[in-house]
């Protein structure tokens, strides 16, 4: 197993994820905002998996540590998987989470079917570019008409999970843990690591 392992984002909620997450093992772990600051990679992969797979290897070169990335987001069937890679910039480059949540509505207002569900993808990229692993998660759910609760983070106040019949946006972190798409995709890459051990 690597002993030392930067988690790749900037993203706050995410950060708080991984830590909860990866607490009890083995390695020490790292993240973006121990470094100095390190201008960002343009996204440009048409998968969750592309992207996490340039991310992971763009950090790892930059920082000569291996790096996890994930990249993540909703994808609605009604949009025909709407906004899928683009979920963080969906209502423009720097939008907020509430622009998203709005800009999402809005394009949904007159959909009835509102079946729905977030996706994640992981990868695992060493300073020579060598890709240890690659994992994904789902979660499946349906979207809300407006937004519940405070908890979580991007598109979790409107989306209502069907394993544990809650809005993300009401569910504690270890609740949310259990069964989101992040969550499935650490789990599986902690197992590929003890696998490998």
């Amino acid at each position: 197993m690597i002993k030392e392992l930067v988690v790749a984002t900037h993203n706050q909620g995410k950060v708080e994820e991984f830590k909860v997450m990866m607490k009890d093992l083995p390695i020490e772990i790292k993240y973006l905002a121990d470094f100095e600051k390190i201008e960002e990679p343009e996204e440009t992969g048409r998968t969750f998996a592309a992207n996490a797979r340039l991310k992971a290897t763009y950090y790892a070169k930059k920082l000569g540590i291996t790096c996890v990335a994930d990249d993540s987001g909703l994808e609605v069937q009604a949009l025909d998987g709407a906004p899928g890679v683009r979920s963080a910039r969906y209502a423009g480059p720097e939008a907020k989470d509430e622009e998203n949540n709005a800009l999402l509505l809005h394009n949904m207002k007159f959909q009835v079917k509102r079946t729905c569900r977030f996706r994640c993808a992981l990868a695992v990229v060493t300073p020579e570019g060598k890709v240890l692993n690659e994992v994904d998660g789902v979660c499946d759910g349906m979207l809300l008409h407006e937004p519940l609760g405070t908890e979580g983070f991007g598109y979790d106040p409107l989306f209502w999970s069907t394993e544990i019949h809650k809005c993300l946006g009401e569910a504690s972190m270890q609740e949310k843990n259990k069964i989101s798409h992040r969550g499935k995709a650490i789990r599986k890459l902690i197992a590929q690591w003890e696998k490998q051990k």
